[in-house]
């Protein structure tokens, strides 16, 4: 299986070579930058293509790995080619394979392949590929091909359903970018305490390192401590009291999630009037 990558940034650069140290087959890139492209198979050992057409008649897969506002530009380009059945994929997160379409009609031999993992380096980003879990979207004839084809990865590879990328999509952000707005949400509080900036913005790092070690560790239920799992209302209370009005709702919603955690770790603790506290 001939792979080619349309697109020559982070993550194609990335892919590739985690593709290639895994024992595929790497073809080689195209894009608008040629210089992009002749530095992407310098990386990965393999051509640059000057044209679309020239990538398509090397390759049986082929990733377009290009922002996803421009995937169906790309697409409308690619789909004028002769593909003879090959395969064709993406990496976004939120969009689907039915990008791949003409008419209202899918290209059946499209589907996209997401690491859940953040890429922000051309050239070395792939070495901490092989941590990463891939999620799987396509049609369903192809998912068991698919799946035999990036076995090599040895990575854990889920399949998901085409209606569910968005949803998919939100945890990822849930999970990654709104981590780093709480963070920030922290640090602002700790300036306000009258903490300088410096020690607001690095003082709290041991207390998130260590808190997302042993929730990775140990899972939620077991990681969780503090005063929503104590059930402590006082508490709860004076931080309420003392939170600016524009925070005040996430921390409520983001507590009301801790006491559902709690009440699985604690069944037989009473939370009801911990909850009526945080009611909106």
């Amino acid at each position: 299986m001939r792979i080619g990558f349309i697109g020559a940034g982070k993550v194609g650069c990335s892919l590739a070579k985690y593709l290639l140290v895994c024992g595929f087959n790497v073809c080689g890139f195209y894009s608008l930058s040629s210089v992009s492209a002749k530095q992407a198979s310098q990386f990965t050992n393999s051509h640059s293509f000057e044209t679309l057409e020239a990538l398509v008649q090397e390759c049986d897969c082929i990733f377009i790995t290009v922002p996803d506002s421009q995937i169906v530009s790309v697409w409308s380009e690619l789909m004028t080619l002769k593909l003879n059945n090959k395969l064709v994929g993406h990496c976004s997160g939120l969009l689907s394979s039915q990008v791949f379409s003409h008419k209202q009609v899918s290209y059946p031999f499209g589907f996209s392949l997401h690491p859940l993992y953040a890429i922000p380096d051309r050239f070395n980003s792939y070495i901490s590929l092989h941590h990463a879990y891939f999620t799987l979207e396509a049609n369903g004839g192809m998912i068991e091909q698919l799946l035999t084809l990036f076995k090599p990865l040895k990575n854990p590879i889920a399949t998901i359903r085409t209606e569910k990328k968005a949803l998919y999509h939100a945890a990822c952000v849930l999970l990654s970018n709104h981590v780093i707005a709480l963070a920030e949400l922290g640090s602002q509080l700790f300036m306000h305490c009258g903490l300088d900036d410096q020690f607001a913005k690095q003082a709290w790092q041991p207390l998130f390192l260590d808190n997302a070690q042993a929730l990775c560790h140990l899972g939620a239920k077991q990681a969780l401590t503090g005063p929503v799992e104590r059930g402590d209302v006082a508490t709860i209370q004076q931080h309420l009291a003392a939170l600016p009005d524009e925070i005040k709702p996430i921390y409520q919603y983001l507590s009301k999630v801790l006491i559902n955690i709690s009440q699985q770790k604690h069944p037989d603790k009473d939370y009801q009037r911990l909850q009526l506290e945080l009611s909106f």
